[in-house]
């Protein structure tokens, strides 16, 4: 559709709107709530929805309006059906309750609660042992309800029990649908500002699901390692190639794995921003990482760009972190954003990094007192500078 629509923000004043009061602060919590920095600015929040749709591939930016409302429709059945599959699987799955307790034993047997039934949710049992992927996905449940009863609890939004049972619904369908990795700490921050911002359900499951195309490599997991291992390994050559000197003194005080940046990458900014200031923070983002063709790119599970550097129409299309990868067509490809700006973070506290860091628990202390005072425009138009100088050091090697 059009990414015009990214021109309706908030610098118009006839659509000025103080993002605070749409997405409200529980009076007893504005004390502890990070300040939001940064408004009015980014989408504006009656469109917010459906453009995040596009800048995450829901939609091809060339179909018509019929064309998009048929593909929600189809969307929409398919994710009832996916739903009513998992209720058969557990009642508690769309009955407005967040499960908590486990509901089943590492061998399938169904946990009575001391209460008499199933902890939280009523179980069909034939007899026959459950399948394993069941089983694997029943373990999930009482986490996830965990989770969600965490999440953003500071929002006047989750003081209402469907809101939490709708992102705990949505998580569970999910689970369920991604074997591979199913459901892993860290998703609830993901999903909870889409479970938000868009109406339907299933208009926000399928948004959500194309996010964690974007960043589930970070929730890959072995008995030795977990995938956000692999950016943090890319964030260490970086910062060698840009700031040696930084790089040096992290690795003297054995913080050259970096995993003191391990939060950022896997919930992308959460802990760091206020809710309104991430989801300004993940458009400006997005738009920078966005390409035309990621609408048919993930329909076709290439994942890769058809573009090319001769490509003038696509290329002026495409956001200013993606066209410069694509004019590179370097091996750096497949490097997200979101670990440019977590070094132009580490840059940006430089100074303060190499004369006051003695140890790891400095490092993390100084990265800490970054919450709520970072500038998102800023950080990003930072991460771009990175990039660059970061494609030179390549290319000059």
């Amino acid at each position: 559709m059009r990414l015009r629509l990214l021109a309706c923000c908030y610098n118009d004043p006839e659509m000025r709107i103080d993002p605070d009061t749409v997405y409200p602060i529980r009076p007893d919590c504005r004390d502890d709530a990070p300040k939001t920095r940064f408004k009015p600015r980014g989408v504006h929040p009656t469109i917010k929805g459906e453009v995040w749709e596009f800048l995450l591939g829901c939609y091809d930016p060339k179909s018509t309006t019929e064309q998009c409302n048929q593909l929600r429709q189809q969307r929409r059945l398919e994710y009832e059906q996916l739903k009513a599959k998992c209720r058969e699987m557990d009642t508690a799955v769309g009955s407005g309750r967040v499960i908590t307790m486990p509901v089943v034993t590492e061998d399938g047997q169904p946990i009575e609660n001391p209460n008499g039934g199933a902890s939280g949710s009523e179980q069909k049992n034939s007899g026959a042992p459950l399948p394993k992927e069941v089983i694997d996905w029943k373990l999930t449940l009482h986490q996830i309800g965990l989770d969600v009863n965490r999440t953003d609890r500071l929002l006047v939004y989750y003081e209402r029990q469907e809101n939490l049972a709708r992102l705990w619904d949505i998580l569970a369908v999910y689970s369920w649908i991604d074997k591979d990795i199913g459901y892993c700490q860290g998703m609830s921050d993901l999903c909870s500002p889409i479970s938000i911002i868009l109406e339907n359900e299933a208009d926000a499951f399928w948004c959500f699901e194309r996010l964690m195309r974007r960043v589930r490599g970070n929730f890959k997991s072995t008995s030795t390692s977990i995938g956000v291992r692999a950016q943090l390994t890319t964030l260490s050559t970086i910062m060698k190639s840009v700031d040696p000197k930084l790089h040096e003194h992290l690795e003297n005080l054995d913080g050259g794995e970096y995993l003191f940046a391990f939060r950022m990458l896997m919930v992308l900014f959460r802990r760091e921003f206020s809710f309104v200031d991430t989801m300004y923070l993940w458009e400006l983002m997005w738009s920078m990482e966005y390409n035309p063709n990621l609408f048919s790119m993930l329909e076709s599970d290439t994942g890769t760009s058809s573009a090319s550097t001769k490509d003038e129409s696509v290329l002026g299309q495409c956001g200013k972190f993606e066209r410069k990868k694509l004019q590179a067509a370097k091996k750096d490809d497949q490097i997200p954003l979101s670990v440019f700006v977590v070094a132009s973070v580490l840059e940006a506290r430089n100074k303060k990094l190499l004369g006051e860091a003695k140890g790891l628990d400095d490092v993390v202390k100084i990265l800490n007192e970054i919450t709520g005072s970072l500038d998102a425009k800023k950080a990003c138009r930072e991460a771009l500078q990175i990039h660059e100088k970061y494609l030179k050091t390549v290319k000059a090697s």
